[in-house]
Protein backbone atom coordinates (compact mmCIF):
# COMPACT_ATOMS: atom_id res chain seq x y z
CA UNK A 1 0.00 0.00 0.00
CA UNK A 2 1.63 3.30 -1.29
CA UNK A 3 0.75 6.51 0.80
CA UNK A 4 1.67 10.06 0.55
CA UNK A 5 1.21 12.27 3.70
CA UNK A 6 1.00 15.97 3.23
CA UNK A 7 0.98 18.59 5.96
CA UNK A 8 0.87 22.70 5.10
CA UNK A 9 -0.88 23.96 8.57
CA UNK A 10 2.45 25.24 10.11
CA UNK A 11 5.49 27.31 8.95
CA UNK A 12 6.92 24.13 7.60
CA UNK A 13 5.31 22.05 4.47
CA UNK A 14 5.84 18.52 4.75
CA UNK A 15 5.48 15.34 2.48
CA UNK A 16 6.33 12.32 2.39
CA UNK A 17 5.48 8.71 1.02
CA UNK A 18 5.54 5.14 2.64
CA UNK A 19 4.83 1.65 1.25
CA UNK A 20 3.30 -0.94 3.56
CA UNK A 21 3.77 1.26 6.43
CA UNK A 22 7.95 1.82 5.84
CA UNK A 23 9.28 5.40 4.84
CA UNK A 24 10.67 5.84 1.10
CA UNK A 25 10.78 9.30 0.86
CA UNK A 26 10.17 12.53 3.21
CA UNK A 27 10.93 16.36 2.11
CA UNK A 28 10.00 19.24 4.23
CA UNK A 29 10.69 22.84 3.67
CA UNK A 30 10.23 25.21 6.68
CA UNK A 31 10.25 28.25 5.64
CA UNK A 32 6.69 29.82 5.99
CA UNK A 33 6.29 30.98 2.75
CA UNK A 34 5.06 30.07 -0.83
CA UNK A 35 3.07 26.71 0.38
CA UNK A 36 0.89 26.67 -2.44
CA UNK A 37 3.80 26.60 -5.16
CA UNK A 38 5.96 24.39 -3.44
CA UNK A 39 3.77 21.90 -2.07
CA UNK A 40 2.54 20.37 -5.19
CA UNK A 41 6.74 20.29 -6.80
CA UNK A 42 8.05 18.84 -3.77
CA UNK A 43 5.34 16.02 -4.58
CA UNK A 44 6.48 15.17 -7.82
CA UNK A 45 10.21 15.60 -7.05
CA UNK A 46 9.26 12.42 -4.31
CA UNK A 47 7.65 10.90 -7.22
CA UNK A 48 9.98 11.03 -9.28
CA UNK A 49 13.20 9.85 -6.42
CA UNK A 50 11.12 6.51 -6.02
CA UNK A 51 9.79 5.72 -9.55
CA UNK A 52 6.30 6.41 -8.79
CA UNK A 53 3.51 7.73 -10.44
CA UNK A 54 -0.02 9.80 -8.72
CA UNK A 55 -1.55 6.10 -9.98
CA UNK A 56 0.54 4.02 -7.74
CA UNK A 57 -0.89 5.98 -4.80
CA UNK A 58 -3.55 3.93 -2.59
CA UNK A 59 -4.74 6.33 0.05
CA UNK A 60 -3.70 10.41 0.61
CA UNK A 61 -3.28 11.25 3.91
CA UNK A 62 -3.01 15.08 5.44
CA UNK A 63 -3.49 17.07 8.42
CA UNK A 64 -6.48 18.75 8.41
CA UNK A 65 -5.47 21.63 10.88
CA UNK A 66 -5.86 23.73 13.33
CA UNK A 67 -2.79 25.80 12.12
CA UNK A 68 -2.54 28.58 9.81
CA UNK A 69 -5.76 29.50 7.69
CA UNK A 70 -4.10 29.52 4.65
CA UNK A 71 -1.85 26.65 5.27
CA UNK A 72 -4.29 24.54 6.12
CA UNK A 73 -6.74 25.12 2.98
CA UNK A 74 -3.81 24.32 0.93
CA UNK A 75 -2.84 21.21 2.40
CA UNK A 76 -6.50 19.91 2.47
CA UNK A 77 -7.40 21.05 -1.03
CA UNK A 78 -4.11 19.78 -2.43
CA UNK A 79 -4.90 16.21 -0.80
CA UNK A 80 -8.48 16.28 -1.61
CA UNK A 81 -8.05 17.22 -5.55
CA UNK A 82 -5.18 14.74 -5.83
CA UNK A 83 -8.40 11.65 -3.93
CA UNK A 84 -11.16 13.14 -6.71
CA UNK A 85 -8.85 13.21 -9.21
CA UNK A 86 -7.47 9.53 -8.85
CA UNK A 87 -10.69 7.95 -6.74
CA UNK A 88 -8.70 6.80 -3.78
CA UNK A 89 -9.57 6.95 -0.01
CA UNK A 90 -7.87 9.61 2.26
CA UNK A 91 -7.24 9.45 5.87
CA UNK A 92 -7.85 13.02 7.71
CA UNK A 93 -5.91 13.50 11.15
CA UNK A 94 -5.32 16.27 13.35
CA UNK A 95 -2.17 18.52 12.62
CA UNK A 96 -1.73 18.67 16.08
CA UNK A 97 -1.68 14.66 16.21
CA UNK A 98 0.93 14.68 13.49
CA UNK A 99 2.79 17.03 15.74
CA UNK A 100 3.34 15.17 18.39
CA UNK A 101 4.11 12.03 16.80
CA UNK A 102 8.14 13.88 16.88
CA UNK A 103 7.30 12.69 20.88
CA UNK A 104 6.60 8.99 20.29
CA UNK A 105 7.83 6.67 22.65
CA UNK A 106 7.42 9.37 25.65
CA UNK A 107 5.84 7.32 28.72
CA UNK A 108 3.25 11.17 29.56
CA UNK A 109 1.47 12.80 28.23
CA UNK A 110 2.51 14.14 24.48
CA UNK A 111 1.49 17.69 23.79
CA UNK A 112 1.06 19.86 20.95
CA UNK A 113 1.29 23.66 21.22
CA UNK A 114 1.20 25.92 18.25
CA UNK A 115 0.95 30.04 18.39
CA UNK A 116 -2.63 31.04 17.09
CA UNK A 117 -2.65 34.70 17.78
CA UNK A 118 -2.32 37.18 21.14
CA UNK A 119 -1.36 34.66 23.81
CA UNK A 120 -3.68 32.01 22.54
CA UNK A 121 -2.24 28.32 21.17
CA UNK A 122 -3.95 25.43 19.02
CA UNK A 123 -3.47 22.83 21.50
CA UNK A 124 -3.88 19.12 22.46
CA UNK A 125 -2.37 16.23 24.83
CA UNK A 126 -2.32 12.38 23.53
CA UNK A 127 -1.09 9.88 25.65
CA UNK A 128 1.15 6.66 25.17
CA UNK A 129 -1.71 5.05 22.67
CA UNK A 130 -2.71 7.96 21.18
CA UNK A 131 -5.55 8.80 23.24
CA UNK A 132 -6.71 12.86 23.14
CA UNK A 133 -6.55 13.63 26.87
CA UNK A 134 -7.14 17.24 25.56
CA UNK A 135 -8.93 16.93 22.79
CA UNK A 136 -7.46 20.16 19.92
CA UNK A 137 -8.64 23.73 21.12
CA UNK A 138 -8.15 27.33 21.69
CA UNK A 139 -6.29 28.08 24.81
CA UNK A 140 -4.61 30.61 26.29
CA UNK A 141 -0.93 29.68 27.69
CA UNK A 142 -2.58 29.86 31.64
CA UNK A 143 -5.10 27.77 30.58
CA UNK A 144 -2.96 25.01 29.22
CA UNK A 145 -0.81 25.01 31.76
CA UNK A 146 -3.52 24.82 34.27
CA UNK A 147 -5.22 21.77 32.83
CA UNK A 148 -1.15 20.03 32.15
CA UNK A 149 -0.35 20.68 35.89
CA UNK A 150 1.04 17.77 38.19
CA UNK A 151 1.26 15.75 35.15
CA UNK A 152 4.10 14.41 33.19
CA UNK A 153 4.06 16.11 30.04
CA UNK A 154 6.41 17.41 26.82
CA UNK A 155 5.37 20.00 24.80
CA UNK A 156 6.55 20.69 20.98
CA UNK A 157 5.30 23.28 18.58
CA UNK A 158 5.71 26.93 17.72
CA UNK A 159 3.61 28.14 21.16
CA UNK A 160 5.82 25.44 23.32
CA UNK A 161 9.25 27.45 21.60
CA UNK A 162 7.44 31.14 22.32
CA UNK A 163 6.57 30.48 25.33
CA UNK A 164 9.49 27.75 26.68
CA UNK A 165 9.98 29.95 30.10
CA UNK A 166 6.13 29.36 31.23
CA UNK A 167 6.36 26.01 30.36
CA UNK A 168 9.52 24.83 31.86
CA UNK A 169 8.31 26.53 35.16
CA UNK A 170 4.88 25.20 35.49
CA UNK A 171 5.69 21.62 34.44
CA UNK A 172 9.74 21.58 34.57
CA UNK A 173 12.75 21.37 33.15
CA UNK A 174 12.42 19.07 30.28
CA UNK A 175 8.68 19.72 29.44
CA UNK A 176 10.16 21.55 25.88
CA UNK A 177 12.57 19.82 23.70
CA UNK A 178 16.12 21.69 22.84
CA UNK A 179 16.23 19.86 18.95
CA UNK A 180 13.92 22.46 16.89
CA UNK A 181 13.61 19.50 14.71
CA UNK A 182 11.22 18.22 17.23
CA UNK A 183 8.74 21.11 16.85
CA UNK A 184 8.34 20.93 12.92
CA UNK A 185 5.21 18.43 11.31
CA UNK A 186 7.09 15.68 9.16
CA UNK A 187 5.30 14.18 6.05
CA UNK A 188 6.51 11.06 7.76
CA UNK A 189 3.89 11.54 10.27
CA UNK A 190 1.05 11.70 8.28
CA UNK A 191 1.91 9.05 5.96
CA UNK A 192 2.09 7.23 9.11
CA UNK A 193 -0.91 8.19 10.29
CA UNK A 194 -2.67 7.12 7.16
CA UNK A 195 -1.39 3.88 7.31
CA UNK A 196 -2.57 3.04 10.67
CA UNK A 197 -5.90 4.65 9.70
CA UNK A 198 -5.79 2.16 6.28
CA UNK A 199 -5.25 -0.82 8.99
CA UNK A 200 -8.14 0.14 11.17
CA UNK A 201 -10.69 0.71 8.41
CA UNK A 202 -10.51 4.64 9.31
CA UNK A 203 -10.77 5.41 5.74
CA UNK A 204 -13.10 8.80 3.72
CA UNK A 205 -13.95 9.71 0.58
CA UNK A 206 -13.03 13.26 -0.62
CA UNK A 207 -15.97 14.66 0.23
CA UNK A 208 -15.50 13.71 4.04
CA UNK A 209 -12.52 15.46 4.75
CA UNK A 210 -13.04 19.05 5.64
CA UNK A 211 -10.24 21.43 7.39
CA UNK A 212 -10.49 22.28 11.01
CA UNK A 213 -10.07 26.07 11.96
CA UNK A 214 -11.04 25.98 15.81
CA UNK A 215 -11.46 29.90 15.57
CA UNK A 216 -12.53 32.35 12.72
CA UNK A 217 -10.49 33.76 10.45
CA UNK A 218 -8.79 37.36 11.02
CA UNK A 219 -11.06 38.24 7.47
CA UNK A 220 -13.99 36.76 9.35
CA UNK A 221 -13.42 38.57 13.04
CA UNK A 222 -12.78 42.09 10.98
CA UNK A 223 -16.00 41.26 9.14
CA UNK A 224 -17.47 40.71 12.30
CA UNK A 225 -16.31 43.87 14.08
CA UNK A 226 -17.00 46.19 11.54
CA UNK A 227 -20.80 45.29 11.24
CA UNK A 228 -20.72 45.36 15.11
CA UNK A 229 -19.31 49.10 15.17
CA UNK A 230 -21.72 50.21 12.26
CA UNK A 231 -24.63 48.91 14.82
Amino acid sequence: MIILGLDASSDAAAAALSADGVLLCEHTLNNGKNHSVKLLPMIENMLAETGLAFSDIDVYACGVGPGSFTGVRIGVATAKGFAQSWNKPMAAVSSLALLVENLRGFGGLRVAAVHARADELFCAAYGPEDEAVIEPAVMTVEELLGALAGKSCMAVGSGALTYRQAFTQALGSVAVPESSALHVIRGGAAAEWGYRKSQRGELLTYEQVAPVYLRASQAEREYKEKNLKSL
